[in-house]
């Protein structure tokens, strides 16, 4: 019988523990960060996380930056959006609207059909834009999709500044109502540099605008988690809101409970799981391979088809 994720962790009670004392408020610390090297259940455990928050019915933003997708705020700002649900955002969705609706106006220079001339703007002036035409009859209007290009720097900071703010006051609202949870993994991949801590983009709107937040006071009821290799340094000024959590190699006698109970491998010998302590060194994902390939052995052994 398939077991559940719950079922077959090992040794990971007090991370599990502290994240239910995040949840409840039992705790003044709202920001959860993680550091351990490749193979330590990280993502499992934030996967574990995350079903305890959706078995309390609390909003939830999982976002694994694995992904491979290149975030800028927006992005972000939207996938929150989508994944606490984008009813509690209509200012989010007006915000888009009133900054990326064009309003277009057609003149011509005289009773010649051309040149045309096409003015692009709104009416709160974020966006403007003139485009001359040669030829009405080639002009191809197409339905505005939200995608921003700017020339001006300053207009699409603009605009992305205004698109923030109505997220945070809505969600800022939904928080009052629910406690609400973010949840990042693989956060190594929001530097730009191997050497040193640089900033991504993401990382800038997560700890800038998520977690300053958090810190502050403005969204009181909302709880993070930073899950990766490496992490961003806080400084002093963070110990009242933010902890830090480690994941350690397991030791043998929390591999002999993965393998016999977890795993339902019973009938192993002592000297058996000594040399899967021993080839592990206790990394939990390689300790699942070594399992996964003990059970595979003890199947009955099935023939291929007729060719």
């Amino acid at each position: 019988m398939t077991k559940t994720l719950r079922e077959l962790f090992v040794n990971r009670i007090r991370q599990s523990d502290i994240f239910s004392r995040m949840l409840e408020g039992q705790t003044r610390r709202r920001i959860m960060v993680i550091t351990a090297g490749a193979g330590l259940g990280k993502s499992w455990l934030l996967r574990l996380f995350a079903i305890e928050a959706t078995n309390r019915k609390l909003p939830l933003a999982q976002l694994d930056f694995a992904d491979g997708q290149a975030y800028d705020a927006l992005a972000l700002v939207l996938r929150c959006r989508d994944a606490f649900g984008a009813e509690h955002f209509a200012a989010v969705d007006q915000a888009i609207s009133e900054s990326t609706t064009a309003r277009v106006s057609l003149s011509t220079g005289g009773t010649t059909a051309a040149p045309v001339n096409v003015s692009i703007g709104n009416e709160n002036s974020l966006t403007n834009s003139t485009i001359s035409v040669s030829d009405l009859g080639n002009t191809i209007v197409r339905d505005n999709s939200f995608y921003i290009q700017a020339d001006n720097p300053i207009l699409r900071q603009a605009i992305e500044d205004r698109i923030n703010s109505a997220f945070f006051e809505s969600l800022e609202a939904l928080s009052a109502q629910s406690r609400v949870v973010f949840l990042f993994d693989t956060y190594e991949r929001n530097t730009l540099d191997s050497e040193r801590w640089s900033p991504s983009t993401a990382d800038r709107w997560i700890a800038g605008q998520v977690l300053t937040r958090i810190r502050d006071g403005k969204l009181p009821n909302a709880i993070a988690v930073l899950a990766g290799r490496r992490a961003p340094e806080f400084g002093i000024e963070w110990n009242e809101a933010l902890g830090t959590v480690a994941l350690d190699l397991l030791e043998c006698s929390h591999v002999t409970e993965y393998l016999r109970e977890r795993r339902g491998l019973a009938d192993l010998t002592d000297n058996e799981v000594k040399v899967v302590c021993d080839g592990t060194a206790g990394n939990p994902q390689v300790m699942g391979m070594f399992a996964d390939n003990l059970e595979q052995k003890r199947k009955p052994k099935v023939a291929d088809d007729e060719w």
